[in-house]
């Protein structure tokens, strides 16, 4: 059995980017890693004929579409005389702006490769990953930010390899906080050609200006100005990061979900989960330290 691990993503703002090619696709902006992500194990049991299963936390899924698409890509099925069991683990809540699908992606291309010994190298299965979420319209740049780790800008937009990023610099001191809202697929939004030219004037300024000054700072409140501009904030997280902002706590939305977020110092977590229970908002909490290693085989026994 073989176990890759995908870090959660949340992304702060971008602007989208399409291309013929599924590996050009992809987008700019910026976003952060979560230490909380997706955990995903492969085991390869001998059978007459290819089967597949795949589980999300203990339930069997026959239509995950992206988790299909991976393994369409990487194996011929009419060779592989196999049963594959997969095994997704989300710590993340799926469909909240917390990156999950593509996450799921990563971790499994990852341990895929490893379990059935594909010979493809690290950046070779991130890209059928990336790919998969292209196809499946259910993010741009998540896997480019997995791929790497930590708090980034993404400059170019593409799969690993052709994709480029350069760091934010944010300490491992600071804790992203989090709660959401409910479901809010990403779909919906890519598919949504009005809303995706708004994003993208807004999302081009907003890079500019944090190349300008990569900061923990700049990149939440241009997360937010950008979630502002393209009126993205429900009335109840907008009452709350209003609440949070007197005690010099920014807020953001995550993109895509009814999801919101902070980059705190350790003495104001207490600060803010205080004003979450103050709030009465009926959502689901989480904090989570900084990921800086990417996605990675985690065990291979």
């Amino acid at each position: 059995m073989i176990t890759a691990f995908s870090p959660g993503y949340i992304t702060g703002f971008f602007e989208a980017n399409y291309s013929k090619n599924q590996l050009l696709t992809g987008s700019t902006g910026a976003g952060i890693c979560l230490e909380k992500g997706v955990t995903t194990t492969v085991d390869v049991i001998p059978s007459t004929k290819f089967r597949l299963k795949i589980f999300i936390n203990g339930i069997l899924y026959p239509n995950a579409l992206v988790s299909r698409s991976v393994v369409n890509q990487m194996i011929n099925k009419s060779d592989c005389q196999q049963e594959l069991i997969i095994n997704h683990f989300l710590n993340v809540p799926i469909l909240c702006g917390y990156g999950s699908s593509g996450s799921s992606a990563l971790s499994l291309s990852y341990a895929l490769n490893e379990s059935l010994n594909l010979g493809f190298t690290k950046i070779e299965a991130a890209q059928k990953a990336h790919v998969a979420e292209i196809k499946c319209k259910t993010g741009l740049g998540t896997v480019l930010g997995t791929y790497y780790g930590g708090a980034q800008i993404r400059s170019h937009p593409g799969a690993p390899g052709i994709g480029k990023i350069s760091p934010i610099p944010i300490t491992n001191k600071n804790t992203i906080a989090s709660f959401t809202l409910g479901h809010l697929p990403t779909s919906n939004i890519l598919n949504n050609s009005k809303l995706i030219k708004l994003i993208n004037i807004f999302g081009r300024q907003s890079l500019k200006q944090l190349i300008d000054n990569p900061s923990s700072d700049e990149f939440l409140k241009l997360s937010r100005k950008f979630s502002l501009q393209i009126n993205f904030f429900p009335s109840e997280l907008y009452r709350f990061m209003k609440l949070a902002d007197r005690f010099d706590m920014i807020c953001s939305m995550n993109l895509f979900g009814n999801t919101i977020f902070s980059i705190l110092k350790n003495n104001e977590i207490n600060e803010f989960y205080r004003l979450f229970l103050k709030s009465n908002i009926p959502g689901c909490l989480l904090f989570s330290s900084i990921n800086y290693s990417g996605a990675k085989i985690v065990d291979s026994s």
